[in-house]
């Protein structure tokens, strides 16, 4: 494949499907929980490109509609993730000692929480909305960035342009905002690819499992979940959302391997 044809491949998709959430209200879409017994389980036609469900629901809009708080979800999470990342690995970092260890010892212990249960217990006090999604999977999930950028940051502590820096005498917090900050950009974009395969996969799994918002509204995990209560006699439930599930995560891939093969 050309060079940067893989990241115009993602971004067209994701554009496409960003650009869609944001226009939703206005596009010829039929009523996601509109109810149609008269057809159901119908297979693809021009009027319900992708069938319907067993209650007559439009596949397709139901799809799009549910595209609208998953994407919220990912952007949401895959933010406040790299941002607690950011704040905790360059503190541990930039300061050392006691707070590094400290940082440390919190990740390992986040790490050692089962991700299954922390959310069911999130869920069963704060009950299930989409802050609550966003805030409990980047509440867990920010582990594995933070050592990330903890590690890249050591190591820029110790390039040359950093120690000609505090050599001159500039401040602390100036040498990380002009000099190390900067240079953490390209992994940020690339930590951002990553990490938001790794949210639509959760947040995917969560709504599967029924652990996500609460029927009627649609979701992916949950359309999937559905579909496969009927896969040997309406395969187009589980397919069609299969298949927009996979293109998603496939172009974040895509975007994500060119943008670390650039850094390379």
């Amino acid at each position: 494949m050309p060079k940067g044809a893989s990241r115009s491949l993602g971004l067209v998709w994701l554009a496409v499907l960003v650009l869609a959430c944001l226009l939703l209200p206005w596009l010829p879409l039929e009523d996601p929980l509109q109810l149609d017994l008269g057809h159901t389980l119908q297979g693809p036609t021009a009027s319900h490109l992708t069938g319907t469900d067993a209650l007559g629901r439009d596949i397709f809009s139901r799809l799009l509609w549910a595209s609208r708080p998953t994407v919220l979800i990912v952007a949401g999470a895959t933010s406040l993730d790299l941002l607690l990342a950011v704040v905790f690995g360059t503190l541990a970092a930039s300061r050392g000692g006691w707070l590094d260890r400290l940082v440390l010892l919190v990740i390992d212990l986040f790490w050692s929480i089962p991700f299954v249960v922390f959310v069911v217990l999130v869920v069963a006090v704060t009950g299930v909305s989409i802050l609550t999604l966003i805030c409990t999977i980047a509440g867990i999930n920010w582990v594995a960035a933070t050592r990330i950028i903890r590690a890249e940051v050591l190591r820029l502590r110790s390039a040359d342009f950093v120690r000609r820096a505090r050599a001159f005498g500039f401040p602390k917090s100036d040498i990380l905002l002009s000099e190390v900050g900067p240079n953490l950009l390209p992994l940020l974009l690339n930590l951002a690819a990553y990490t938001a395969i790794e949210v639509l996969t959760l947040e995917t799994g969560l709504a599967f499992l029924g652990l996500s918002l609460p029927a009627p509204a649609p979701t992916w995990g949950g359309l999937l979940a559905e579909g496969l209560s009927y896969f040997q006699s309406a395969w187009w439930l589980a397919g069609s959302t299969a298949i927009v599930i996979t293109v998603t995560l496939a172009s974040l891939h895509l975007l994500a391997r060119d943008i670390e093969s650039s850094l390379d």
